[in-house]
């Protein structure tokens, strides 16, 4: 499959022919929603454009280019075939998985591979990022966005037999998600304020202030639906097997168990062609921690599909075959995040614009990617936004600073040179600079690359500090007991950024007041920030919103709060065998194809193979 074209200048695709499994761990800055090193997608930027974000609404059918690159056509004579065992492999989540219910237990991306099939949510959202109604049939806002009315879709009910109605959905809000330790940040960051029935298949969310961005909350755990019938009658139950509208349900699980569902006989959704779903009999969930092992284990036979968020394992397998010498089914992304070294703007000299600035400048992007693995495929980064993404602004990487290392020299010797500079050392001297980054060995590469850059200039002097990443993390979090709350023990740092959650979300967390968002790692805040984050938060029309992300994104590489490293990348890939991977049917008949964060879908899946 042919890969996104980058911009010109900072880095150029190498594909493997041999693979460092070696697991890239940069520290994870993701806030709620975004369930977030760097790696190919294959497809272009997808053109269909998002609509107004204030009405999500079912439209009709419609050719719509994918997401992202679909899987390889089937051969001609291939049909869907119903029956068989499903067999996927997944990698280990951040979490041990010890239970399912929604409100109580985090669901990162292995978890949200067998949750999704049985769970399903009020809205989806689409690989380019777009939204998309699932159980909801239209979301739409009043002139505020304050007011937002859900209309459900009728006659669908839960595998208990319990119907779905605007009563459950509300009950769901009040009485689990609220009280949860795992979804009460969910609704914060939503804003949610009252959920009040109107009718049958009828409410309206009340938010505090207006969230353009609802909608994309409606896609993760605030929209996660199930019965609460069942919730409440065997709490223990749910747990291990929860109750919802999806195409599978749990047959049997146990903490490090593989998960194992069934088919849902009545599931309520088609495929295009109108066909009941879904195709397989069964899937059987299994976590694989080790990269190696889990390709491994899909080309010796032992698996169907495998999952991974590991640009290596990535690279790995677009030159996988079989043992039959068949090459493997592949859809692989470039994620909406990004590797970064971050600053701490209250910590001097980096406090000091010009100093940010000029190790901007001294950074040879292009080298310090190639240093995390020669032979994975990268794609350089210049904002949050991956290239296949609706967010993603050409202005912005155009703007993005390229190496220039006698602008580097210039600022750094303007600011050594100042009497009063920040740090308090003689003029003349040169700054010192902190990196604080995990024992990886990607890691360690690329920090000895930034090391001899940032050198090179004769103005700064740098020292590595590793550790594990538990460590950087509590380091650079920092704790309410600092002066101010959360300032981070650090000068620089290796980081992540972005994410999947809605751009309000990810942009209040990142430039919040620094005494009361922990998320805003790099200390950075202002008013015409501020500004801006509202902004997004109140503009509802597509391009106008659109235009206002890029604005956000536009001020913070003015404000140069971090060196870009490379986008982050997940992968979905499956054997021979399998077909229809990658493959969506949305409720109004149009279909996508994709995959977010590694996060597949497999009701529309089926084998080729008796």
């Amino acid at each position: 499959m042919g890969h996104e074209q980058q911009r010109a200048g900072p880095l150029s695709s190498r594909r493997a022919t041999a693979v460092a499994f070696a697991v890239l761990l940069l520290a994870s800055a993701c806030s709620p929603g975004a369930d977030e090193p760097t790696e190919p997608t294959s497809a272009p930027r997808a053109t269909r454009a998002p609509g107004d974000t204030s009405v999500v609404e079912t439209a009709p059918a419609t050719s719509q280019a994918p997401a992202v690159a679909p899987a390889p056509p089937e051969s001609p004579d291939a049909g869907p075939r119903r029956g068989g065992t499903l067999r996927v492999l997944l990698a280990a989540d951040p979490t041990l998985i010890t239970g399912w219910t929604p409100w109580d237990h985090v669901c990162a991306w292995s978890c949200r591979n067998v949750l999704d099939h049985v769970l399903e949510t009020l809205t989806v959202v689409a690989p380019d990022g777009s939204v998309e109604p699932w159980l909801a049939e239209s979301v739409s806002a009043d002139p505020s966005l304050q007011r937002w009315t859900v209309t459900l879709r009728p006659g669908i009910t839960f595998t208990d037999g319990e119907p779905l109605d605007a009563l459950t959905v509300k009950t769901g809000i009040d009485d689990y998600l609220r009280s949860g330790r795992a979804s009460s940040s969910h609704l914060r960051d939503a804003r949610i304020t009252s959920v009040i029935v109107i009718d049958e298949l009828t409410l309206v969310i009340e938010v505090g202030e207006p969230n353009a961005g609802l909608p994309a909350a409606l896609a993760g755990p605030v929209g996660r639906v199930f019965s609460t019938v069942a919730a409440e009658a065997e709490p223990e139950t749910f747990a291990r097997a929860p109750v919802g509208t999806g195409p599978f349900v749990f047959r049997r699980w146990s903490v490090g168990e593989p998960a194992v569902l069934e088919a849902n006989p009545d599931y309520w959704r088609t495929a295009a062609d109108g066909a009941a779903l879904p195709w397989a009999d069964d899937i059987v969930f299994t976590e694989m921690p080790d990269e190696r092992q889990r390709l491994e284990a899909l080309l010796d036979g032992r698996g169907d599909i495998l999952m991974s968020r590991s640009a290596e394992l990535s690279t790995a397998v677009a030159a996988a075959t079989d043992g039959a010498g068949r090459q493997l089914a592949a859809v692989q992304r470039y994620d909406d995040n990004a590797g970064v070294v971050l600053f701490n703007l209250l910590r001097a000299p980096l406090d000091d614009i010009r100093v940010r600035r000029a190790l901007v400048a001294a950074a040879d992007q292009s080298r310090l990617v190639a240093a995390l693995g020669p032979d994975v495929d990268w794609l350089a980064a210049t904002q949050w936004w991956s290239p296949a993404s609706i967010w993603y602004s050409e202005e912005v990487a155009a703007a993005w600073p390229s190496h220039d290392a006698e602008r580097a020299h210039s600022l750094l010797r303007e600011y050594t040179e100042d009497p009063e500079r920040s740090d308090g050392r003689d003029p003349g001297e040169p700054v010192r600079i902190r990196v604080l980054c995990t024992d990886d060995l990607a890691l360690g590469r690329m920090t000895a690359e930034l090391e001899r850059q940032w050198e090179s200039t004769g103005l700064v002097d740098v020292d590595v500090e590793t550790l594990a990443r538990t460590g950087l993390i509590s380091r650079v979090m920092g704790s309410v007991v600092q002066s101010p709350s959360f300032a981070g023990d650090f000068g620089a740092t290796c980081w992540r950024v972005g994410g999947e959650s809605d751009p309000a979300v990810l942009a209040s967390a990142a430039v919040g007041p620094v005494r009361t968002t922990p998320l805003n790692a790099s200390n950075l805040s202002g008013e015409h920030l501020s500004a801006l984050v509202s902004l997004i938060e109140s503009t509802d029309a597509g391009d106008d919103r659109r235009d206002a992300v890029a604005q956000f994104m536009a001020e913070l590489a003015n404000e140069a709060p971090y060196v870009f490293l490379a986008y982050s990348s997940s992968v979905v890939a499956a054997t021979a065998d399998v077909e229809g991977l990658g493959r969506m049917s949305l409720p109004d008949g149009r279909v996508i194809e994709g995959h977010r964060l590694g996060v597949g879908r497999y009701d529309e899946v089926w084998l080729r193979r008796e």
